[in-house]
Protein backbone atom coordinates (compact mmCIF):
# COMPACT_ATOMS: atom_id res chain seq x y z
CA UNK A 1 0.00 0.00 0.00
CA UNK A 2 2.94 2.16 1.27
CA UNK A 3 4.30 2.25 -1.86
CA UNK A 4 1.36 2.31 -4.21
CA UNK A 5 0.96 6.25 -2.30
CA UNK A 6 4.62 6.90 -3.46
CA UNK A 7 4.09 6.44 -6.68
CA UNK A 8 1.32 8.53 -6.73
CA UNK A 9 3.06 11.46 -4.75
CA UNK A 10 5.99 11.51 -7.11
CA UNK A 11 4.14 10.67 -9.94
CA UNK A 12 5.42 13.83 -11.57
CA UNK A 13 8.95 14.57 -10.67
CA UNK A 14 11.32 14.00 -13.37
CA UNK A 15 14.71 12.66 -13.01
CA UNK A 16 17.11 15.06 -12.97
CA UNK A 17 18.57 15.43 -16.10
CA UNK A 18 22.49 14.42 -17.22
CA UNK A 19 24.11 17.90 -17.45
CA UNK A 20 25.48 18.64 -20.90
CA UNK A 21 28.83 20.43 -21.30
CA UNK A 22 30.59 21.82 -24.30
CA UNK A 23 34.34 20.86 -25.29
CA UNK A 24 35.91 23.67 -23.54
CA UNK A 25 34.17 23.12 -20.70
CA UNK A 26 34.97 19.68 -20.38
CA UNK A 27 38.78 20.34 -20.88
CA UNK A 28 38.47 23.15 -18.33
CA UNK A 29 37.27 20.61 -16.02
CA UNK A 30 39.74 17.41 -16.52
CA UNK A 31 43.00 19.98 -16.13
CA UNK A 32 40.93 20.96 -12.83
CA UNK A 33 41.28 17.48 -12.47
CA UNK A 34 44.25 16.17 -13.51
CA UNK A 35 46.66 18.74 -13.45
CA UNK A 36 48.48 17.80 -10.34
CA UNK A 37 49.00 14.39 -12.24
CA UNK A 38 49.71 15.72 -15.10
CA UNK A 39 52.48 17.93 -13.16
CA UNK A 40 53.47 14.61 -11.07
CA UNK A 41 54.28 12.46 -14.39
CA UNK A 42 56.81 15.54 -16.02
CA UNK A 43 58.65 15.68 -13.12
CA UNK A 44 58.76 11.93 -13.18
CA UNK A 45 59.96 12.08 -16.29
CA UNK A 46 62.73 14.43 -16.24
CA UNK A 47 64.16 13.41 -13.43
CA UNK A 48 64.01 9.27 -14.65
CA UNK A 49 65.46 10.96 -18.18
CA UNK A 50 68.77 12.68 -15.61
CA UNK A 51 69.28 9.36 -13.94
CA UNK A 52 69.08 7.36 -17.28
CA UNK A 53 71.61 10.43 -18.89
CA UNK A 54 73.58 9.90 -16.07
CA UNK A 55 74.39 6.09 -15.77
CA UNK A 56 74.58 5.52 -19.62
CA UNK A 57 75.74 8.49 -21.07
CA UNK A 58 78.18 9.95 -18.63
CA UNK A 59 81.41 10.05 -19.37
CA UNK A 60 84.04 8.77 -17.47
CA UNK A 61 87.05 11.16 -16.61
CA UNK A 62 90.14 10.15 -18.32
CA UNK A 63 91.96 9.87 -14.42
CA UNK A 64 90.31 9.43 -11.21
CA UNK A 65 92.58 10.01 -8.17
CA UNK A 66 91.70 9.57 -4.45
CA UNK A 67 93.23 11.99 -1.67
CA UNK A 68 92.68 10.72 1.71
CA UNK A 69 93.63 13.00 4.91
CA UNK A 70 92.35 13.60 8.44
CA UNK A 71 91.90 17.11 6.93
CA UNK A 72 91.16 17.92 3.66
CA UNK A 73 92.68 20.48 1.74
CA UNK A 74 90.21 23.85 0.45
CA UNK A 75 88.14 23.34 -2.82
CA UNK A 76 90.16 26.15 -4.38
CA UNK A 77 93.25 24.40 -3.78
CA UNK A 78 91.06 20.70 -5.50
CA UNK A 79 90.46 22.51 -8.14
CA UNK A 80 93.98 24.02 -8.87
CA UNK A 81 95.10 20.45 -8.55
CA UNK A 82 92.76 19.07 -10.74
CA UNK A 83 93.97 21.63 -13.36
CA UNK A 84 97.54 20.74 -13.05
CA UNK A 85 97.26 17.12 -13.07
CA UNK A 86 95.01 17.86 -16.52
CA UNK A 87 97.73 19.62 -18.08
CA UNK A 88 100.17 17.09 -17.49
CA UNK A 89 97.67 14.44 -18.34
CA UNK A 90 95.89 12.90 -21.78
CA UNK A 91 92.76 12.76 -23.24
CA UNK A 92 91.92 8.68 -22.31
CA UNK A 93 88.78 8.55 -23.60
CA UNK A 94 88.48 10.94 -26.63
CA UNK A 95 86.11 12.95 -25.58
CA UNK A 96 88.02 16.45 -26.55
CA UNK A 97 89.51 17.33 -23.15
CA UNK A 98 90.95 15.96 -20.46
CA UNK A 99 89.62 15.76 -17.13
CA UNK A 100 90.44 14.73 -13.69
CA UNK A 101 88.14 12.97 -11.31
CA UNK A 102 89.41 14.09 -7.08
CA UNK A 103 87.69 11.97 -4.73
CA UNK A 104 88.56 13.37 -1.00
CA UNK A 105 88.00 11.31 1.75
CA UNK A 106 88.32 12.83 5.15
CA UNK A 107 89.40 10.06 7.44
CA UNK A 108 92.28 9.74 10.30
CA UNK A 109 93.30 6.30 11.13
CA UNK A 110 95.15 7.34 14.15
CA UNK A 111 92.52 8.49 16.33
CA UNK A 112 90.80 5.94 18.26
CA UNK A 113 88.57 8.37 20.14
CA UNK A 114 86.36 9.54 18.08
CA UNK A 115 83.18 10.47 19.28
CA UNK A 116 79.82 8.57 17.97
CA UNK A 117 79.14 11.27 15.18
CA UNK A 118 82.91 11.20 13.78
CA UNK A 119 83.08 7.55 13.76
CA UNK A 120 80.03 7.18 11.49
CA UNK A 121 81.17 9.82 9.14
CA UNK A 122 84.53 8.32 9.55
CA UNK A 123 83.01 4.47 8.23
CA UNK A 124 81.15 5.92 5.84
CA UNK A 125 83.80 7.35 4.06
CA UNK A 126 85.91 4.07 4.90
CA UNK A 127 82.79 2.50 2.95
CA UNK A 128 83.03 4.88 -0.29
CA UNK A 129 86.63 5.18 -0.41
CA UNK A 130 86.05 0.92 -0.49
CA UNK A 131 83.89 0.72 -3.22
CA UNK A 132 85.94 2.99 -5.00
CA UNK A 133 88.74 1.30 -4.66
CA UNK A 134 87.84 -2.58 -5.59
CA UNK A 135 84.95 -1.18 -8.49
CA UNK A 136 85.99 2.10 -9.59
CA UNK A 137 89.55 3.25 -11.54
CA UNK A 138 91.17 4.95 -9.25
CA UNK A 139 94.99 4.64 -9.39
CA UNK A 140 97.01 7.42 -8.18
CA UNK A 141 96.71 7.98 -4.59
CA UNK A 142 97.59 10.71 -2.47
CA UNK A 143 97.36 9.54 1.70
CA UNK A 144 98.84 11.67 4.33
CA UNK A 145 98.65 8.26 6.74
CA UNK A 146 100.26 5.55 3.87
CA UNK A 147 101.39 3.11 6.43
CA UNK A 148 97.86 3.04 7.78
CA UNK A 149 96.34 3.15 4.47
CA UNK A 150 98.14 0.43 3.01
CA UNK A 151 97.79 -1.68 6.27
CA UNK A 152 93.93 -1.72 5.84
CA UNK A 153 93.34 -1.51 2.43
CA UNK A 154 96.53 -3.51 0.62
CA UNK A 155 96.36 -1.57 -2.61
CA UNK A 156 100.03 0.57 -3.25
CA UNK A 157 102.21 -0.86 -5.63
CA UNK A 158 106.15 -0.97 -4.50
CA UNK A 159 108.04 1.91 -6.26
CA UNK A 160 109.22 -0.44 -9.30
CA UNK A 161 105.76 -1.07 -10.23
CA UNK A 162 105.57 -4.80 -8.37
CA UNK A 163 102.52 -5.49 -6.56
CA UNK A 164 102.79 -6.50 -2.18
CA UNK A 165 101.46 -10.05 -1.23
CA UNK A 166 98.02 -9.45 -0.09
CA UNK A 167 98.41 -12.65 1.42
CA UNK A 168 101.09 -11.57 4.15
CA UNK A 169 100.37 -9.99 7.08
CA UNK A 170 99.05 -6.29 6.61
CA UNK A 171 100.29 -6.21 2.89
CA UNK A 172 103.56 -5.34 3.84
CA UNK A 173 102.42 -1.89 5.40
CA UNK A 174 105.80 -1.94 7.41
CA UNK A 175 107.60 -1.56 3.92
CA UNK A 176 105.59 1.33 2.98
CA UNK A 177 108.84 3.84 2.35
CA UNK A 178 109.41 1.31 -0.69
CA UNK A 179 105.76 2.27 -1.97
CA UNK A 180 105.49 6.21 -1.78
CA UNK A 181 107.09 9.12 -2.37
CA UNK A 182 106.94 12.47 -0.24
CA UNK A 183 104.92 15.08 -2.36
CA UNK A 184 107.92 17.38 -0.97
CA UNK A 185 110.32 15.24 -2.41
CA UNK A 186 108.79 15.36 -6.14
CA UNK A 187 110.12 18.75 -8.37
CA UNK A 188 106.87 18.12 -10.71
CA UNK A 189 104.47 18.00 -7.37
CA UNK A 190 106.90 20.68 -5.51
CA UNK A 191 106.54 22.90 -8.36
CA UNK A 192 102.83 22.94 -9.19
CA UNK A 193 101.04 26.20 -9.23
CA UNK A 194 98.31 25.71 -6.42
CA UNK A 195 96.70 29.02 -5.54
CA UNK A 196 95.92 30.26 -2.45
CA UNK A 197 93.01 29.59 0.07
CA UNK A 198 91.62 30.60 3.02
CA UNK A 199 90.36 28.79 5.82
CA UNK A 200 86.52 28.96 7.15
CA UNK A 201 86.15 31.83 4.72
CA UNK A 202 87.83 34.29 7.07
CA UNK A 203 88.40 37.50 4.38
CA UNK A 204 90.82 38.92 6.98
CA UNK A 205 93.06 35.83 6.49
CA UNK A 206 96.71 36.28 5.10
CA UNK A 207 95.74 33.90 2.28
CA UNK A 208 97.83 30.71 2.22
CA UNK A 209 99.94 29.22 0.02
CA UNK A 210 98.01 25.88 -1.51
CA UNK A 211 101.08 23.57 -2.06
CA UNK A 212 101.01 24.13 2.59
CA UNK A 213 97.95 21.90 2.48
CA UNK A 214 99.83 19.63 0.11
CA UNK A 215 102.96 19.57 2.24
CA UNK A 216 102.38 16.48 4.16
CA UNK A 217 100.94 14.53 2.16
CA UNK A 218 102.85 11.05 0.51
CA UNK A 219 101.71 10.07 -3.30
CA UNK A 220 101.60 6.27 -4.49
CA UNK A 221 99.87 4.01 -7.09
CA UNK A 222 97.94 1.21 -7.05
CA UNK A 223 99.64 -2.33 -7.57
CA UNK A 224 98.16 -4.43 -10.77
CA UNK A 225 96.80 -7.52 -9.48
CA UNK A 226 95.60 -8.77 -12.78
CA UNK A 227 97.49 -8.80 -16.27
CA UNK A 228 93.66 -7.21 -17.96
CA UNK A 229 94.26 -4.64 -15.75
CA UNK A 230 97.72 -3.21 -17.00
CA UNK A 231 96.31 -1.96 -20.11
CA UNK A 232 92.99 -0.37 -18.32
CA UNK A 233 96.07 1.49 -16.24
CA UNK A 234 98.26 2.09 -18.85
CA UNK A 235 97.37 5.88 -19.39
CA UNK A 236 97.49 6.59 -15.84
CA UNK A 237 100.30 5.01 -15.33
CA UNK A 238 102.26 7.45 -17.23
CA UNK A 239 100.86 10.29 -15.57
CA UNK A 240 102.49 8.78 -12.17
CA UNK A 241 105.40 8.78 -14.14
CA UNK A 242 105.31 12.10 -15.06
CA UNK A 243 104.28 12.93 -11.75
CA UNK A 244 107.16 11.48 -10.07
CA UNK A 245 110.10 12.21 -12.75
CA UNK A 246 112.61 12.74 -10.63
CA UNK A 247 111.11 12.28 -6.98
CA UNK A 248 114.27 11.17 -3.87
CA UNK A 249 113.14 8.03 -2.12
CA UNK A 250 112.54 7.83 1.22
CA UNK A 251 115.55 6.56 3.37
CA UNK A 252 114.53 3.98 5.94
Amino acid sequence: MASEYLKWKYKDVKPDEKPVYTKKELRRNWWDYNLIWVIVGIVGAILLFILIKDIFFRTKPDYEVALIAATAPEEETQDALKARLAELGEDLNGDGKVSVALYVYEMDFSDPDDDLSDMEMREAAMTRLTVDLTSGDVYLILADQPEAFQARFGILAYLDGTAPDVSGDRYDAAGWRDMVYRWEDCPVLKGMELGTYTRFMDPTQTPLDGQTAMAGLYVGRRGIFFDKDKERFAGAERLWQALTAGAAKMEG
